[in-house]
């Protein structure tokens, strides 16, 4: 019987890592193009429940693909119907793991796969190559897994009666196998693993599909802990898509154990039509089952929204409006310069989420928590997409604009890259302030007092940054551009003050290390304030200027380059 455990809880380890570490090395690999995929192409909820479909289908993670949809929402780059038809399409996606356990001939190969896998992990030195050796021995590990836990679940079946008593019972009472599969799925927080504990237990004929169907059911229910989990303490829209997901997926199960007799028999007749082994039977209703709840549900989106919306209340920031009306494609056509003047709203609110970005790593430097910490690194995320979307429209207008409008338009471009770095400055320093945290670590009283100077006028000068972008004030721009010279000297006398307390021994050389980052970091946020304030201030900033350049070949300067010797 030990052994037995032992290789259900190692069996399932194996699983629970090779299903992660497969899903992490697919999003490390195509993170970015599933991004843009995404959010190019939900044009509309059907639109979005195929995306959701293949991507969560490739990537194995539907949470990654909700998360992901989640923070395109709270950018403006995807309207709630399209982020519940992607959370639909990720349910649908999700069961594509149930087939790939319905073909036994892989599991013959999966130590092959883990082998091939660590070989292009430990000898390959492509960051590429590495990561599709981790999606190979991910996939292996994923079935030497689950061939462990379906030899431990046969031989529990064949050994004990008991178990074989309770398998039986769930033909007959429903209710408690949905149960069980909720509470199961809860524990293990991966409906794949239930899933594929289920089709082992129906291969050995402990458990029959009419009573393998409610855990089925119950196992949709147990996979919206992880979405809920993640919700908690987040940001209104994260709540809400939490909530969609659980009243998919309870909606479905309530409508399946309705229908259990009839659908039973046509799983069964679905089976014997196809010649489907009993793994394969169970996919089938996986499937049939997500695919039915959302061919309901789908009809009623905007009813099940206005739904949630009374349960979940609350106003979420909303950056859809400004960005609807500023990437308006027919717009760069009949009127170029409308079209330019239009992305000054959506530079402006993406000021704003910087300028909240650098307001709450100020909060999690003094007060850390884990929510703290997550709405950081969702704000940098929607920079990004910001970024990135403002930077290509952007580029669209370039052709049609007059010399004047081109100086301004090449003011924005600059404007956002120095604003997306100071996004990319704040993730630096929250990541910093984690390490201290984690780490145990603290810093002094003159310590706090030199950061927290340093900091309050960097938010004051981004703050004249957002003033000065949306009001084009000229005398503002010079204010900051005097202020960010003191900040220059406050950082070179926090630094030596510093210096100073680690060699007096008051402050340890790791924390004397990360103060100094911080330091850094929240002095070259001085400096794209400063950027942003000389774009405004000077008018022939873009203006190509001639200057004569160092004579080399004068005898007063000596140039010395030595060829590069390697064995040196």
């Amino acid at each position: 019987m030990l052994e037995i455990i032992l290789g259900l809880i190692g069996g399932l380890g194996l699983f629970l890592y090779g299903i992660n570490l497969m899903g992490d090395a697919l999003q490390s690999l195509a993170g970015n193009k599933m991004k843009m995929i995404i959010e190019k192409l939900t044009n509309n909820v059907f639109v979005g429940i195929l995306v959701g479909a293949v991507v969560t289908g490739i990537i194995q993670s539907s949470s990654g693909t909700t998360a992901l949809s989640i923070s395109l929402i709270r950018a403006g780059l995807m309207t709630m119907p399209q982020a519940i038809g992607i959370i639909m399409g990720a349910n649908i996606g999700t069961t594509a793991t149930a087939f790939l356990f319905s073909f036994p001939a892989i599991s013959d190969y999966s130590l092959f796969f883990v082998g091939i896998g660590a070989i292009l992990i430990f000898f390959i030195r492509n960051k590429k190559v590495k990561s599709i050796g981790q999606i190979i021995f991910g996939f292996g590990l994923l079935f030497f897994g689950m061939d462990l836990m379906g030899d431990g679940l046969t031989r529990v079946v064949e050994e004990s009666a008991k178990v074989k008593e309770v398998l039986a019972s769930f033909s007959d009472r429903p209710i408690l196998g949905l149960l069980t599969g909720a509470v199961v799925t809860m524990i293990v927080q991966s409906s794949s693993a239930t899933t594929g504990i289920v089709q082992s237990l129906v291969d050995t004929d402990g458990l029959t599909i009419s009573g393998a169907l409610p855990i089925i059911f119950g196992n949709n229910i147990g996979t919206t802990i992880t979405a809920v989990i993640a919700a908690l303490g987040g940001s209104i829209a994260a709540k809400r898509a939490s909530a969609f997901h659980v009243f998919f997926n309870v909606f479905g199960s309530i409508l399946f154990m309705i229908i259990l007799v009839p659908f039973t028999y046509f799983i069964e007749f679905l089976q014997e039509l196809t010649g489907a082994n009993n793994r394969m039977a169970i996919a089938y209703a996986h499937f049939t089952f997500n695919l039915v709840n959302t061919l309901i549900l789908v009809w009623f989106v905007d009813q099940i929204i206005w739904f949630i919306k009374q349960i979940i209340k609350g106003k979420e920031e909303d950056y859809s409006e400004a960005i609807d009306e500023a990437f308006n494609e027919d717009l760069i056509e009949q009127s170029p310069a409308l079209a330019l003047a239009s992305t000054k709203n959506v530079i402006l609110q993406m000021s704003h989420i910087v300028k909240k970005m650098l307001e709450e790593t100020m909060k999690y430097a003094k007060e850390p928590s884990g929510s703290l910490f997550e709405e950081v690194k969702t704000l940098e995320t929607i920079i990004n997409s910001l970024d990135h979307k403002i930077h290509e429209y952007l580029v669209k207008i370039t052709s049609s604009v007059d010399d004047y409008n081109s100086k301004v338009l090449s003011k924005y471009l600059d404007t956002i890259r120095d604003l997306e770095r100071i996004g990319d400055h704040s993730e630096n320093l929250i990541e910093v302030f984690q390490y201290i945290h984690e780490n145990k670590g603290t810093l002094t009283e003159d310590a706090w007092q030199d950061f927290d100077e340093m900091c309050n006028t960097v938010l004051s000068m981004l703050n004249n940054c957002i003033l000065i972008i949306e009001n084009n004030d000229k005398k503002l721009a010079e204010q900051v551009i005097e202020v960010e010279e003191s900040v220059d000297r406050m950082e070179k006398k926090s630094r030596k003050r510093h210096t100073n307390r680690v060699n007096d021994g008051i402050c340890t050389s790791d924390t004397g290390i990360m103060f100094i980052e911080l330091l850094s970091n929240l002095e070259r946020i001085g400096d794209h304030c400063c950027n942003i304030a000389e774009y405004e201030l000077n008018e022939q900033y873009y203006q190509v200027i001639d200057e004569p350049e160092a004579d080399l070949s004068k005898k007063d300067v000596k140039v010395n380059i030595k060829p590069y010797n390697p064995n040196k």
